[in-house]
Formats: C-alpha cells, sequence, structure tokens
C-alpha cells in the first residue's frame, strides 16, 4: 500500500500546513474525485459475501522510517483485543452481499471510530476501492486550485456523514494513481 500524495507543498518547517504551490504532476480532468471519509483504513477479504480476513493499517515506526520503510501495511486485526473492537462492530453491521470475492481497502468509520467526524450512530464499513461504492461518493464539482479548494472544503457537506462537513477530496485516476487534500490541510 502506498500513502497517497498530498496535491500541494507542505510548509514543514513551520506549521506543517499547504501552501498554494501544486506539487503533484497529476491530470485532474481525467480522474474522478471522491469525498474522503474520515475513519480507519481496513482491508477486508471477501469470500461469497462474507468477511474471512479483516486488516488494519499500520504506519512505520521512526526507527522504521529512518531505516527506509516509509510506505503502510496491514497486519490482521485482532477480533479478541479491545482496541480493535470498532473495527470489528463496523465489519459485522455492513452488508457485504453483492461485493466480489477480493481484498477490498476500506475505511472503518462509526460512533466509536476517530472521535466519530461524520456524526454517525452506528458503526460500518465502506468500501472506497469498490466501484459501485465509491460512486455513492463521488464529487462532481470539486475544484482543484488552492483558494477554490480552501472554500469548498470549508462548505463542502458530507455526504455520508450527518450534518458534518467532509473530511477532503481523493482524486482517482484510471490508471490507478490518486492523490488527495485535506480541510485541516489549509491554514
Amino acid at each position: 500500500m502506498r500513502k497517497i500524495s498530498t496535491i500541494f507543498e507542505r510548509n514543514w518547517e513551520t506549521d506543517r500546513k499547504v501552501n498554494s504551490q501544486l506539487i503533484v504532476d497529476f491530470d485532474f480532468a481525467n480522474a474522478i474525485a471522491t469525498e474522503k471519509l474520515d475513519g480507519t483504513n481496513i482491508r477486508v477479504t471477501v469470500r461469497n459475501g462474507i468477511v474471512v480476513r479483516s486488516e488494519k493499517r499500520r504506519n512505520p515506526s521512526k526507527l522504521q522510517k529512518q531505516n527506509g520503510i516509509v510506505d503502510p501495511w496491514y497486519v490482521d486485526i485482532d477480533e479478541q483485543s479491545s482496541e480493535n473492537k470498532w473495527m470489528v462492530a463496523a465489519i459485522k453491521n455492513t452488508d457485504f452481499s453483492g461485493v466480489p470475492d477480493g481484498e477490498w481497502p476500506a475505511e472503518a468509520i462509526g460512533k466509536n471510530i476517530q472521535g466519530n467526524p461524520l456524526n454517525l450512530e452506528g458503526h460500518q464499513v465502506f468500501i472506497f476501492s469498490l466501484p459501485s461504492w465509491r460512486d455513492r461518493i463521488q464529487l462532481s464539482d470539486a475544484p482543484y486550485t488552492y483558494a477554490e479548494l480552501r472554500e469548498y472544503l470549508n462548505t463542502k457537506q458530507s455526504s455520508i456523514g450527518n450534518n458534518c462537513l467532509m473530511e477532503g477530496v481523493v482524486w482517482h485516476h484510471p490508471d490507478g494513481s490518486m492523490v488527495k487534500i485535506k480541510r485541516k490541510d489549509f491554514k
């Protein structure tokens, strides 16, 4: 799994917020923009509409980063561990019938996950990697300039959440590349 690049240059020496310098060479015109969901990244393996394996994202430690390991990976979710109970609840509360067999990166979202920025009542999984699900969070009006995005993200309501702003935008190109921006990236 590769980290998704932020589209603007970040002020690393100061507040780590972005400035107006676009730093990605990306074909926005042929990409699909979607809402970035604020939850916990997981991966589910589905067979015949049933989750047979669940994994969560693991980021490299400082020591691993010093040794050149920069990209995150997935580790199995221990269903007995209390630290995973809300991810497990999200998986159990989601209908996977109709999901093709395969490994699907997704987002666990809900009441007890990441402070519940989406104001959800329960817990669920959203498979953003599955095109038929991704269509539900597609944004036909997402700009990609600094000034327009700053305004857009300060006013655009989430299509999944309840009475809240969306976290950000992810652009998906047909060649598989992706880039992103989050509301909190701006000053």
